[in-house]
């Protein structure tokens, strides 16, 4: 009788632990780090996702002039979820908007989340909440010979605008690296030059942005948002 029941024991054991091994946990953990990245009539959203869920269907993005949104943008087949993706590791993502009738100089409001399907959930959708609700503005961008509203002084320094202030972020390799600047405790008016250099300026109608790609050529950006959105 002890066999039998020492027997019985070691196969519930071994049951349990087999369960164990074979079981799916689906996690729709919100996506963090969000930030916007504007561009020349054109918005990326960039996050970090961890989603593991055998149902994940890819993201939802949301645009809107202002903080509330109705639906999310539909693909081109007129369903969700916009961007199909199929990524389930943790992920570092960058996504354009797809909306062309984006303008320059424009206060528009983005979020991101991330959707599945599941007969099991209420409506036979899963989607992450909107945590992230994110001001920005497109603005124009230009590459050339002007260094647009900075002056440079020869290889030297870079000037803000008139009656503005500026920073150096250093060497960039990307014109989009650094995309928030506040007025908070920044009072020069000028910067070391350095090629590869960017620069944000502010007067705090406007912002400023200035890449020094070589020696006389220059990616400049700007907009006039600068007291409601302080991204470029």
């Amino acid at each position: 009788m002890k066999k039998i029941i020492f027997l019985f024991f070691i196969l519930f054991i071994f049951n349990s632990c087999s369960n164990e091994l074979i079981t799916v946990v689906d996690e729709y953990n919100p996506l963090y780090q969000v930030r916007a990245i504007p561009g020349n009539n054109s918005i990326s959203i960039n996050f970090w996702s961890g989603i593991l869920a055998s149902d994940f269907a890819g993201f939802n993005l949301y645009i809107s002039d202002s903080t509330t949104f109705t639906n999310a943008l539909l693909n081109n087949s007129g369903g969700y979820p916009t961007i199909p993706f199929s990524t389930h590791a943790r992920s570092n993502i960058t996504l354009k908007f797809p909306d062309t009738s984006i303008q320059n100089d424009k206060l528009y409001y983005v979020s991101v989340t991330a959707y599945g399907t599941n007969d099991l959930a209420e409506g036979g959708k899963i989607e992450t909440r909107r945590d992230s609700v994110i001001p920005v503005v497109p603005r124009q961008q230009q590459t050339g010979t002007s260094s647009g509203n900075f002056t440079i002084t020869g290889t030297t320094t870079v000037n803000a605008p008139t009656g503005g202030v500026i920073k150096s972020y250093g060497v960039q390799s990307n014109f989009d690296a650094i995309t928030v600047f506040t007025n908070n405790n920044i009072t020069t008016t000028s910067e070391s030059y350095a090629v590869g250099g960017l620069y944000i300026a502010s007067n705090r109608n406007n912002l400023y942005k200035l890449r020094i790609n070589s020696s006389g050529n220059y990616t400049t950006a700007s907009h006039g948002q600068a007291g409601q959105c302080n991204t470029i």
